[in-house]
């Protein structure tokens, strides 16, 4: 029986012409499985890598950050995301699949929450992410990644999925009706 043919490797030819990303890319198209989150990380922690590496693939969105592919095959995705001020991914984790994350260029925040025994998530920790920071999302994580910044301070992130997301669960804060009976926080009459 023919084995069936794997999907080809996508490329932005700019990006990957960069001397700074070949070995990364070498790497991520030798992988046949998920990725070692160990290895992505110790991979983008020895990465020496400028805004002017990754951008040739950067466009960014004009509502919300956005998702530029540098390299991709079935088991990974390399990624240059671009934030301008105030934007943010959804509250996620990563469930199936590695995520490690490299800052490029501006200043991040990741807000990092926990699922607590009633279902809702909680804040537990916030991290300032400088240029060089990398961060690695283990299965069960739950973070958000936003540019924090002053308008016009642009955020670039470089992201390894492996394998490449298909899908991602979210997570939103539980909003309150208000209590039963008398609730202190409705509209009063509009004093005219």
């Amino acid at each position: 029986m023919p084995k069936a043919a794997e999907s080809p490797v996508v490329q932005n030819a700019a990006c990957c012409a960069s001397p700074a990303l070949r070995p990364l890319i070498g790497y991520l198209q030798t992988l046949t499985h998920r990725a070692d989150l160990a290895i992505l990380t110790h991979h983008l922690q020895s990465l020496n890598i400028t805004r002017d590496d990754v951008e040739p693939a950067c466009c960014f969105g004009a509502r919300s950050y956005k998702r530029n592919v540098i390299a991709a095959s079935p088991w990974f995705e390399l990624l240059a995301l671009t934030w301008r001020s105030g934007q943010c991914t959804p509250i996620h984790d990563h469930r199936g699949v590695s995520c490690a994350f490299r800052v490029v260029h501006g200043v991040g925040t990741e807000i990092r929450f926990e699922l607590t025994p009633s279902g809702m998530i909680c804040p537990v920790q916030t991290v300032r992410m400088q240029p060089g920071y990398v961060c690695a999302a283990d299965d069960a994580d739950i973070h958000q990644v936003a540019n924090m910044q002053a308008p016009g301070e642009d955020l670039i992130t470089l992201h390894i999925y492996s394998p490449r997301i298909s899908k991602m669960n979210t997570y939103a804060f539980k909003v309150s009706e208000g209590c039963d009976g008398s609730n202190p926080y409705a509209p009063g009459p509009s004093e005219g």
